[in-house]
């Protein structure tokens, strides 16, 4: 018997509707637009979604507002076609609260995110912290962000239990929609920073992604989220694309060289920025009214008046000169990186003053190795978090990807491996004759 077309539309009462250009229009339930409408939000307009991109890449001007709610509409789109699956158990039915508090959460997933967003994060939070803590903080104890959801009868902490490593499994499901390792993030992300950047390096089959999806009840009577084996390719392809997206999009190597500009611009004279107060493991206070004020306009106004010599880089007057930049899944790369770094110092220079290291793993799956260490073991018998199942026709359980897609096991134990040195101007040639190289 066949299923009957579940529309997300028809559940919603929707009374706006916005224009996107990967989507056309979008459309908005008065709650969202009432969240949308306030300053907090609209901050979002002021931040970047791609940092000093734009010095890469000229039209990458668009915010982490504009892709807030890409988010919410992707996710949606994602939710629909899990219920329109001809795989989704026939028992599961699509929950219009549940649904919103989704979109909510998509909608409000960077509501935390600081200046210049990824770029300067750690220079700018106590150390263990992320945008996601802040994010939860404001869905919870901002007035009118917190207000607003519960005027329409849902549960703030609902919402910002999506955004986190460990929700309830009653909201499992609606969890790896927007925090998975093909969630609608960086299904909306891949095309819209790719579209704004006018590459290609991030486009997918976006049509046949929002069909992939399908749900099964686990043994804990638990619905867990699956791909289909004839979709195994679909799911590779969205990896792929985010392979070659981070390689030439955040992980360029000139824009690297700007994002290093540019926390040695914050270290130096904006590393007191006084809107949050934590207690151990947890954030006690935040000056909302400070936050708000606090973004990538505030940074860019004080490299304008600076004398830090740091403000022409972010200013792009002057940008920092690339010395190595090598690339490699090699497992002696780093033993040989090394040597090169030596030879720096033996020279007289200085680290993070002259010269400068990148060296990290691209990250491509969440819970994969995202540092230059030992993997842990992936493909134990309970896969670890942001695991993707897949669902053979010849088995009744989903098993890890990994075990059918060498792709994705690549990706999980031996990530490609960024080595770079960049150097200041003035102390590039002196790096050359240490390095024997004549890179410009």
């Amino acid at each position: 018997m066949s299923k009957t077309y579940w529309s997300y539309k028809a559940n919603l009462k929707f009374v706006h509707r916005m224009r996107d250009p990967i989507y056309g229009f979008i459309p908005l339930t008065q709650l969202e637009m009432d969240i949308i409408d306030t300053p907090i939000f609209q901050r979002l307009r002021r931040v970047h979604q791609l940092a000093l991109t734009k010095y890469v890449y000229p039209s990458a001007e668009h915010s982490r507002f504009v892709h807030s709610i890409g988010v919410m509409h992707c996710a949606s789109l994602i939710y629909e076609g899990i219920f329109n699956h001809k795989d989704t158990v026939a028992y599961m039915e699509p929950n219009e609260k549940k649904l919103q508090t989704l979109r909510l959460a998509a909608l409000l997933h960077d509501i935390g995110h600081l200046p210049f967003s990824h770029a300067a994060e750690e220079q700018l939070l106590p150390p263990g912290f992320g945008h996601e803590d802040l994010s939860g903080y404001i869905i919870t104890e901002h007035n009118q962000i917190s207000d607003s959801i519960k005027k329409y009868g849902c549960d703030p902490k609902l919402v910002a239990m999506l955004l986190t490593k460990m929700p309830t499994y009653d909201f499992k499901l609606e969890h790896d929609i927007i925090s998975g390792n093909l969630d609608a993030d960086r299904a909306d992300y891949l095309l819209r920073d790719s579209r704004m950047c006018g590459v290609c390096y991030g486009e997918y089959d976006f049509a046949r992604f929002l069909h992939m999806f399908a749900a099964i009840m686990d043994t804990n009577r638990h619905y867990k989220l699956f791909v289909g084996e004839s979709d195994l390719w679909q799911a590779e392809s969205l990896l792929i694309a985010r392979y070659h997206y981070n390689l030439q999009v955040p992980y360029h190597r000139t824009r690297s060289g700007f994002d290093i500009a540019l926390r040695q611009f914050i270290k130096s004279v904006d590393n007191e920025v006084g809107f949050i107060e934590t207690d151990g493991n947890f954030i006690k206070s935040m000056d909302f009214d400070k936050f708000i004020n606090y973004d990538d306009y505030s940074i860019m106004e004080k490299a304008k008046t600076s004398s830090n010599c740091w403000a022409d880089y972010i200013l792009r007057k002057n940008h920092l000169r690339v010395l190595l930049d090598t690339t490699s899944h090699i497992d002696n790369s780093a033993e040989n990186f090394a040597g090169m770094v030596a030879r720096l110092n033996e020279a007289g220079l200085t680290a993070e003053e002259d010269y400068f290291i990148q060296q990290q793993a691209v990250p491509v799956l969440k819970g994969a190795v995202n540092q230059l260490e030992e993997p842990e073991d992936t493909l134990s018998s309970t896969p670890p978090y942001g695991s993707i199942y897949l669902l053979s026709k010849n088995e009744t359980n989903p098993v890890d990807i990994c075990d059918r897609s060498w792709i994705f096991k690549q990706f999980t134990e031996k990530p490609l491996n960024i080595y770079r040195i960049y150097v200041t101007i003035q102390k590039r040639e002196i790096a050359q004759r240490a390095m024997g190289s004549n890179q410009s």
